[in-house]
């Protein structure tokens, strides 16, 4: 008898650590399937990002091996970076309201 209710016990005891594990299982399985799907649409998005800037060296590639790169490089140091050239002279509209 005292056999049979201590089997009974561990029995319930088994069941319950089984099916906590089973849970436990479920949950991490869970989570790491949504893990992995947030890193497919973010490796999605940074492979966008790759094809779009190999697209930009590309055509500052082809602008850099054109004939007419002083042009471009004179353009992007007058608009970018405020440069002047020699003997001119650089105005800034202020906005004083």
């Amino acid at each position: 008898m005292k056999n049979l209710i201590k089997n009974r016990k561990l029995s319930v005891i088994l069941l319950i650590f089984g099916i906590l594990l089973a849970i436990y299982i479920a949950v991490t399985i869970i989570s790491t399937h949504s893990k992995i799907r947030d890193a497919e649409a973010e490796n999605v998005s940074i492979s966008e990002q790759i094809s779009l800037k190999e697209e930009e060296n590309e055509a500052l590639k082809d602008t850099i091996n054109s004939e007419n790169k002083d042009d471009y490089m004179e353009r992007v140091a007058r608009e970018d970076y405020d440069y002047a050239g020699e003997n001119e002279r650089v105005y800034y509209a202020s906005d004083a309201s």
